[in-house]
């Protein structure tokens, strides 16, 4: 039973999460974007320009766009294995596919078309797939999970007509970890953490370990191993370990990919070192248009600045579409109004999934 938070703890997450721009609702946050973005659309003589940042893309991964295609072309060796579902796949057929593969716990799965962390989870055994199965509602990807300690989004542009494109942005994700001090309690530990303190109750819910339990000093634990912002993972600016080794790496990688200009490289790697060398480093997504220059909610870090990067970054958009309208034919209302129709559902059908858990344990 999920138990209501005292007054004072509600009072307290309420004032951090207004009063730290990084939490922010998305649609405040975009402001300036959605200002402009009328513009560019007239400028474009086009509402969906964004389609044509990458073209092989769905909607130039914008929404709809798909997590197993968009891995598909890349080498093997530099990703998890990786299976697609539909929606009506059963535990047999899911651990048929999962021993052919020869993929084990823990798996990752997650909606093929989602974002933003929603539908994503780690299941550990074949229990939990059993009860994990029944609440994809849509199309699904299994990955093998990566554990490697180490996670970044680096952001990688290239205007059509380069030969070589360029890293923008390093993200780095330090995951919601709680450390003990031989007197609190996991919960107690999460209650103090900010970031735990703003998803309580679906932490709550989720967590499998005993949160009575009083941690002994020095003792760290994870709590939530998505690295996900709105999963309570900081995002750190990570800009500082762009180098031309690195840069080099992921060159590679986004000229495997066909017509890609635009987007973020989800990665882990063993460390921060090796992922410096561009060693060890596993791709788990690729994400197009949808990507943020996630840098910017680095803590502390400006509003007004977050504002401008934005600006800039969705500039890029339109004048990098512009120059592929010559060579692509640009999506149809039909196609983005389907595709949008899929991405909604998907994402408010994991949405409402989770709020109802969380309301059900609290009634």
């Amino acid at each position: 039973m999920v138990a209501k938070l005292p007054i004072s703890l509600r009072l307290k997450r309420f004032w951090i999460r207004w009063t730290q721009w990084e939490f922010w609702p998305t649609t405040i946050v975009y402001l300036p974007v959605l200002v402009c973005y009328p513009i560019w659309a007239l400028l474009s003589r086009d509402i969906f320009f964004f389609s044509l940042v990458n073209p092989k893309m769905r909607m130039g991964g914008l929404y709809g766009a798909s997590k197993f295609q968009g891995l598909l072309p890349l080498d093997a060796a530099i990703k998890p294995k990786t299976l697609l579902f539909s929606a009506d796949a059963n535990r047999a057929m899911v651990e048929s596919s999962l021993n052919a593969a020869q993929i084990s716990f823990p798996i990752i799965i997650k909606p093929d078309l989602g974002e933003r962390g929603k539908g994503v989870e780690k299941v550990v055994n074949a229990r939990q797939l059993s009860r994990t199965l029944p609440t994809q509602t849509s199309d699904f990807v299994i990955q093998e999970y990566l554990d490697l300690p180490f996670e970044a989004g680096v952001f990688y542009i290239k205007k059509p007509g380069q030969t070589k494109g360029a890293i923008t942005s390093i993200v780095v994700k330090g995951f919601l970890t709680v450390k003990g001090d031989g007197v609190h309690t996991i919960k107690e530990l999460c209650l103090m953490n900010k970031r735990a303190l703003l998803i309580w109750e679906k932490l709550e819910m989720s967590l499998s370990m005993d949160i009575n339990r009083i941690l002994d000093e020095g003792e760290r634990i994870d709590i939530e191993p998505i690295g996900n912002h709105s999963r309570g993972t900081a995002f750190n600016d990570g800009n500082h370990l762009i180098n031309p080794v690195l840069e080099e790496r992921i060159e590679a990688m986004a000229h495997s990919l066909p017509e890609f200009h635009y987007g973020r490289f989800d990665l882990r790697a063993e460390s921060e070192a090796q992922f410096s060398l561009g060693e060890t480093i596993k791709v788990m997504e690729v994400n197009g248009a949808n990507a943020e220059p996630a840098h910017i909610y680095q803590e502390g870090a400006s509003l007004w600045g977050g504002f401008w990067t934005l600006l800039v970054y969705w500039h890029t958009i339109f004048l990098i579409a512009r120059s592929n309208r010559n060579r692509f034919k640009p999506s149809s209302f039909a196609e983005a109004h389907l595709a949008y129709k899929q991405w909604q559902y998907i994402k408010n059908e994991k949405w409402n999934l989770a709020e109802r858990e969380v309301d059900s344990a609290l009634t």
